[in-house]
């Protein structure tokens, strides 16, 4: 009931399906993946290949799908948009369940249980993880595997080790198999960090587990292996992508370490909006400028409550709370590496360990730090009344005191806003959203003097309340529901505004920009302005305006949400193809040096409509030739439509190169490595429908002629699928513009036909003469091998679950 009611408050304005999450990373990121993977589905194909994105990408090897991820396949006949509001609610609900068994696991009673469920699921560190969605939903299981875990570490041995005996209900295997379960449904999300989390809570348990059970310690391997196992059908796949991609080296340094978290963040866990309010960033109400990458925070907000952080820090400084190891070991390794750059030895480690190096962002790792304060102090919360009940109520001092220091510290901030009105506007000079004007610092500050009273008022009623834990009058029932009451308000002040949403209209309606650049079947190109992080003010309704503003930039990925396709790109996961990340850095480097010549690179993959920087527009030739061959099949005329109007930074163009994604070229030469057919392609202008280039290692160079074009006769794509039937009295040579992997294979007549890579990245098919039916296939190759390895895990897991127990099953109970 308790759960409803607090998840209802929460996650309410996301049930109208009328409504959708407007989060930055999910309008530009999440969604878009979700609604090309349902189009796909829906149309009754299967969920291979993405047409839509980078001229063509894998989905089961890329985790960010969650192909493999079983709430994925649930929500597939609801519309995308409210498909993520359905799995916010049911991933929140999942949190809350395992929030409470955890603390009920660890000892808590009912009331320290609710207090550690509504402190974890409703704080800003979870909430801000809807921008970051799959962090969200994996998040979600991080309690179940800390509490499956946790019993599978104390739990005895049982019997005499026979396989009856083991599968008993007094054994640790089943909850082992249970956590490895838990951690499974992180890895099948496709979140690699938020297992790196689970892992290390995991680890820390097993430490604190140490001094009394040595010998059990080990068993904290049985999770991961199950987990690894069970989760093959993602994982092997994705490691053999990842071998082809920039993340396999590591990533360089700059990259890695964007996102760390800065020291003074320690404050938002006590005063939550010292910095101003991380929601309300498009009202100009947020100052992180300058403090934080990018001028805002990764996970947004880290308040878990401040009754939660009085509590978790005396419960972890001094009193013998469960576990309370373990709970101090993840505090220190989550602030340790959420520090990033910021710590001196996090680039070695990363250097040490390769998982790290190829993981960005590391504030992510605070979630490791923030998270278990809830169970802590929950676990401190039931010390509390216990004590309280065996007449001991100086218990309370310590947290009551350091809520005096706090309320102390509150009434001088709110008093230097009113005294001292110049320090804050220095603060706010500095740190405001540009431009600072005398209006925006006004505004600032009345907003920080608010802010500052509503701490005061927060930090009076915690302490209240833990005076009253030193009067034994009241029921501990009563303070209990009181400590649950006072933390649900705060927590809803706080981050309650950290679950943005806008009318799903939004999502319906193309920007009129895109409908001019990118007419039916033409590719986009959207080149990224960085210097665009700043989004200018709004008014009136801050999140609507927001999500518009995102949307009309057209950046990675949002077009897709109405079936548009684009072509080379950002990579913005880092998990684009070998092939595809040579031609990204050759495009890359062309628009800063030869703009003309990425401009006809651009074409070659069939993309017409570009958003260009204003610089890189600039550069352009005046007049630039249209060379336009017949297209394959021949579109419809497309005459260039006027530039509609743009932002200052960026300029509408229409590609005069253009070419058909599908062709057949009269010259073909082969080259012994990639950088000769590249060479020779750019030095040509790319003009690759006169002469098409392509690397065929270990064979001498050789330059094929087909005099007369084959006739097409038949033809259809079907994302992944590409079947044709033609012609050709002397051969010919079909391309493809899509990107090239290892798992496109090609038939003629159920005959196998070698695939080449071109030297822009596409992929090439050279045809024997006659009249013959061409096949064009995806897959991936490692699929199977993962797909075997995850069936027999789970039929053994079945096995172990759902055998009949023996005879000596054991209740947990409540454990110390």
């Amino acid at each position: 009931m308790l759960g409803s009611a607090w998840l209802a408050v929460l996650f309410g304005r996301l049930l109208p399906p009328s409504r959708a999450l407007a989060s930055r990373d999910v309008l530009l990121f999440h969604l878009p993946l979700r609604v090309c993977f349902r189009n796909l589905v829906a149309a009754g194909v299967p969920p291979l290949w993405n047409p839509w994105l980078n001229g063509g990408q894998p989905i089961l090897s890329n985790p960010s799908y969650a192909a493999f991820y079983p709430p994925t396949w649930l929500v597939l006949p609801l519309p995308p948009a409210y498909a993520l509001s359905v799995l916010a609610v049911l991933h929140a609900a999942i949190a809350f369940g395992g929030a409470w068994h955890l603390a009920r696991r660890l000892g808590a009673g009912r009331g320290a249980a609710a207090l550690a469920a509504v402190g974890y699921t409703g704080s800003g560190a979870l909430l801000s993880l809807l921008n970051a969605y799959t962090l969200f939903c994996s998040m979600a299981w991080f309690p179940w595997v800390l509490a499956f875990g946790d019993e599978a570490l104390r739990r005895p041995t049982g019997g005499a080790g026979t396989r009856p005996a083991l599968i008993a209900g007094g054994t640790w295997i089943r909850p082992a198999i249970l956590a490895g379960l838990a951690l499974a449904m992180q890895l099948l999300n496709g979140e690699p960090s938020t297992v790196v989390v689970s892992g290390l809570g995991l680890l820390a348990l097993a430490a604190a587990a140490l001094p009394s059970r040595p010998a059990a310690a080990w068993r904290v391997l049985v999770p991961i292996v199950a987990a690894v196992a069970l989760a093959a059908v993602q994982l092997v796949p994705t490691a053999g992508r990842l071998a082809g991609t920039v993340r396999s080296g590591g990533l360089p340094a700059a990259e890695a370490t964007l996102w760390s978290s800065p020291p003074e963040r320690l404050a938002e866990t006590v005063f939550p909006r010292v910095f101003g309010d991380p929601a309300r960033q498009g009202e100009g109400l947020f100052f992180g400028r300058g403090l934080h990458d990018r001028d805002f925070p990764y996970v947004v907000a880290i308040y878990p409550g401040l009754l939660v952080t009085l509590l978790g820090a005396a419960a972890v400084c001094a009193w013998p709370i469960p576990r309370r190891g373990a709970w101090v070991l993840c505090l220190a390794a989550g602030g340790f590496l959420a520090l990033g750059r910021h710590n001196p030895l996090y680039e070695p480690l990363r250097r040490l360990l390769p998982p790290l190096a190829a993981m960005r962002y590391p504030e992510r790792f605070i979630l490791l730090a923030v998270a278990p304060l809830a169970f802590a102090a929950a676990l401190g919360w039931q010390r509390l009344l216990d004590e309280r009940r065996a007449g001991r109520e100086r218990a309370a001092d310590l947290p009551l005191a350091l809520g005096l220091v706090m309320l102390a510290t509150a009434g001088v901030l709110a008093g230097v806003l009113y005294l001292a009105p110049g320090a804050a506007g220095a603060f706010l000079t500095e740190h405001a959203p540009l431009p600072v004007t005398p209006r925006t610092l006004a505004r600032g500050l009345a907003f920080l003097r608010r802010e500052a009273w509503a701490a005061v008022a927060t930090t009076a009623a915690v302490v209240a309340l833990l005076a009253l834990c030193r009067w034994r009058r009241p029921r501990a029932g009563l303070l209990s529901v009181l400590a649950v009451a006072l933390l649900a308000g705060d927590l809803w002040h706080y981050c309650g505004g950290l679950v943005r949403t806008v009318p799903v209209a939004e999502y319906r309606e193309a920007p009129p920009l895109l409908r001019r650049l990118a007419p039916v079947g033409v590719r986009l190109f959207v080149q990224a302005v960085p210097e665009e992080r700043q989004l200018p003010l709004a008014r009136g309704d801050a999140d609507q305006a927001l999500a518009r503003a995102l949307l009309d930039r057209l950046l990675p990925y949002s077009a897709a949400l109405w079936q548009v396709p684009y072509a080379l790109d950002e990579d913005f996961d880092r998990m684009l193809t070998h092939w595809g990340s040579a031609t990204l850095r050759v495009l890359h480097a062309d628009l800063r040096q030869q703009p003309e010549m990425a401009l006809r690179l651009l074409g070659a993959w069939g993309v017409g409509g570009m958003l260009l920087r204003e610089s890189t527009a600039a550069g352009l030739p005046e007049d630039v030739p249209v060379r336009q061959p017949p297209a394959f099949p021949a579109p419809p005329a497309l005459p260039a439509p006027p530039a509609p109007p743009a932002p200052v930074s960026r300029r509408a163009v229409w590609n005069p190169f253009r070419l058909p994604v599908y062709r057949f070229v009269p010259q073909v030469s082969f080259h012994p490595s990639y950088g000769s057919a590249l060479y020779v392609a750019r030095s040509q202008g790319f003009a690759v429908a006169r002469q098409e280039h392509c690397v065929r290692a270990a064979a001498p160079p050789a330059t094929f002629r087909y005099p007369a074009p084959p006739q097409l006769l038949a033809f259809r794509d079907a994302a992944g699928r590409i079947e044709l039937r033609y012609r050709a009295a002397a051969g010919g040579f079909f391309v493809v513009a899509t990107t090239f992997d290892d798992g496109w294979r090609a038939e003629v007549d159920g005959a196998p036909l070698p695939v080449y890579p071109t030297a822009a990245g596409q992929l090439g098919v050279a045809l024997p003469p006659g009249e013959h039916r061409l096949a064009l296939r995806y897959g991936e190759r490692l699929l199977p091998w993962g797909a075997a390895v995850s069936l027999a895990a789970l039929l053994a897991t079945a096995g172990w679950l759902f055998a009949p127990a023996g005879a000596g099953r054991r209740s947990p109970g409540r454990l110390a």
